[in-house]
């Protein structure tokens, strides 16, 4: 087995995904993501050739929650506290659970806020066919690493090869000197009774030729270099709690879900001694605070909602972020 793959640590991840009964069922300025592939038609999909990747710290990747829906005219991508626990606090998830027990109207709304679920990890592009279209070579999208954020529908794909010891390539789906390629296939399904049209990745497999991603050993270590750490983009991608306060006002749901979210979300800029990182903890003092205060407040952090949201998601358009929806 290659020295980039940690077999003792591919176990105990073989054995999580062999536990992990989840049916089948954005974005951060600082990460380099690869852009959402397109989807072909029924007749032909579009094909992707990647190989997946361990990060820095040998992971291989995770499941991750997420609230995506449009705010006024933009759109917000929500990194949901329940990825590192069900026990955690989500305002966005209580007032999901509120509205359902609502009229119609809420319902819909309910739909809107629901929690999804995605995966992500590391890749190599070998191949992309938009690049195809692009005449700036620097452009290009195969060549490089990304993280890759994939639905269910591709991970189970990717779990077979994890979980199946008999018939599956195991480990070497990661490794970047005598791996696999993922054969990417994204076909399209016929329209629903909505008259939508959902992508399709049944075809999708892995080669059954072994290959490396680089000419040489140090290209492969350059390539392995560029990786990105799973977990600090999980971390950076969770909002803070007054981007929360600021959009929960802005969608006037925020009086639902305010006592709550004053219990769990209110900051100490105390330090904790350990790690360093800032405490979150309950604040008595705040339910005393001034109402006048609050509102001017309120505003304030509504404007600075919509300038982060709009920052999140510059460069997509609609059509871009509805099709990241689609891809579930």
């Amino acid at each position: 087995m290659s020295k980039w793959v940690n077999t003792e640590k591919f176990q105990s991840f073989r054995e999580e995904r062999i536990e992990d009964n989840q049916p089948e069922s954005n974005n951060v300025a600082f990460a380099r993501k690869w852009p959402n592939p397109k989807m072909g038609d029924q007749n032909k999909p579009n094909e992707y050739h990647i190989r997946l990747l361990t990060d820095p710290n040998g992971e291989f990747y995770k499941k991750f929650h997420y609230h995506m829906f449009k705010s006024g005219e933009q759109w917000s991508f929500i990194m949901c506290p329940k990825t590192y626990g069900q026990n955690n606090y989500c305002p966005w998830c209580a007032i999901t659970q509120l509205l359902y027990q609502g009229s119609t109207a809420d319902k819909k709304k309910a739909g809107q806020y629901k929690r999804k679920d995605k995966y992500v990890g590391n890749i190599y592009v070998e191949k992309d066919i938009r690049d195809a279209s692009e005449n700036d070579a620097e452009k290009h999208l195969a060549g490089k690493t990304y993280l890759y954020e994939f639905p269910s529908t591709v991970e189970q794909q990717i779990k077979k090869e994890i979980t199946d010891t008999e018939n599956g390539w195991g480990p070497v789906i990661f490794d970047p000197e005598e791996g696999h390629n993922m054969i990417l296939r994204i076909g399209a399904k016929k329209q629903d009774k909505d008259g939508k049209v959902w992508p399709d990745y049944a075809q999708t497999t892995f080669s059954k030729k072994a290959s490396a991603i680089g000419d040489t050993d140090e290209d492969i270590k350059n390539i392995m270099d560029s990786t990105q750490s799973i977990d600090e983009y999980l971390e950076k991608s969770m909002w803070a709690p007054d981007k929360h306060e600021a959009l929960l006002k802005s969608e006037m749901v925020w009086e639902d879900v305010e006592a709550d979210f004053v219990k769990h979300f209110k900051v100490s800029e105390t330090k904790e001694a350990e790690n360093g990182k800032k405490e979150s903890v309950p604040d008595p003092d705040r339910e005393a605070h001034n109402e006048r205060k609050d509102n001017e407040q309120g505003k304030k952090e509504s404007k600075k909602s919509e300038s982060s949201v709009k920052s999140e998601t510059a460069g997509q358009s609609d059509q871009d972020l509805l099709d990241e929806l689609a891809n579930l």
